[in-house]
């Protein structure tokens, strides 16, 4: 087999990107595919990965010890906004970041960040401030609707947000969370879809939309303490859901000793190697 996916699997693709529900044959073909071309070309030791579509059946997975929580970083934002806006009735503020004194990765700050761009640009003063005023009670039981396992009862806003390495979460309970996100309308504030449309647009994620067509996909980016051996400084995670407009396929990337925009550029190499987006 070449590196790219064959003509029958990219067909059983178009359906599985079509339909509300594959056909367990044309899934099938899809998923030994994918994970063939997957393995082949992106089995190194410092990835690993979850394909998933849409029901959060798993298409194909290279991910040691998948059982095991891992702290995902910023990838935990989308899930702070949910719950703030479930208990704020969607009010969210804007927030000013004044970059390292506040805890943000951009040393310079995000300036003045509404919601969308806060996601977009994975704003940690922006989410420090909402975690500050949540409920932790009330949110943790969105969380776990989402089939989290959610934070210890002690979680500080540092915490909550991703910047230590407390709250863990299995990475398929993870990327599963992600299409309950996307894909329930009746919880999931349309805001919160824009911000990562952002994400890949412009953002920290930029090289999905770069690689796969405008406004092509959904997108975020983590980056996280290492947990597995050997160590490094710290792994960067990349979540990336396509389509955007009703996403059907969820790729989940962890790279070893890289950051989240490392990894989301991974990410984009490896949804193109599998026939996904345009050329």
């Amino acid at each position: 087999m070449s590196g790219r996916l064959p003509l029958h699997a990219l067909c059983a693709l178009g359906l599985i990107l079509q339909l509300p529900y594959a056909q367990s044959q044309d899934q099938a073909l899809f998923s030994q595919s994918a994970t063939s071309v997957l393995n082949r070309q992106f089995g190194s030791g410092n990835l690993s990965w979850i394909l998933l579509d849409r029901s959060g059946h798993t298409l194909a997975q290279n991910w040691p010890d998948p059982a095991e929580p891992v702290p995902p970083g910023s990838l935990l934002k989308p899930f702070i906004a949910l719950a703030y806006g479930q208990q704020y009735n969607l009010a969210f503020p804007h927030v000013h970041c004044a970059g390292t004194r506040d805890r943000c990765w951009l040393r310079r700050g995000h300036g003045t960040p509404g919601l969308e761009d806060a996601l977009a640009q994975s704003c940690n003063a922006y989410f420090l401030s909402l975690a500050a005023h949540l409920d932790t009670s009330r949110a943790t039981a969105v969380f776990r609707h989402l089939g989290l396992a959610g934070p210890p009862p002690d979680a500080t806003p540092a915490t909550l947000i991703g910047l230590s390495s407390t709250w863990r979460e299995t990475p398929l309970a993870l990327a599963r969370a992600y299409l309950a996100l996307v894909n329930d309308d009746q919880r999931t504030p349309s805001r919160i879809n824009l911000g990562m449309r952002m994400a890949a647009r412009t953002g920290t994620a930029a090289a999905l939309d770069t690689a796969l067509g405008p406004d092509a996909a959904l997108g975020k980016t983590g980056t996280a303490a290492c947990t597995h051996h050997p160590r490094a400084t710290a792994d960067g995670y990349s979540v990336a859901l396509y389509p955007a407009g009703q996403p059907r396929i969820l790729l989940l990337l962890r790279m070893h000793g890289a950051t989240g925009a490392q990894t989301s550029k991974q990410a984009a190499t490896m949804l193109r190697a599998l026939g996904i987006g345009t050329p």
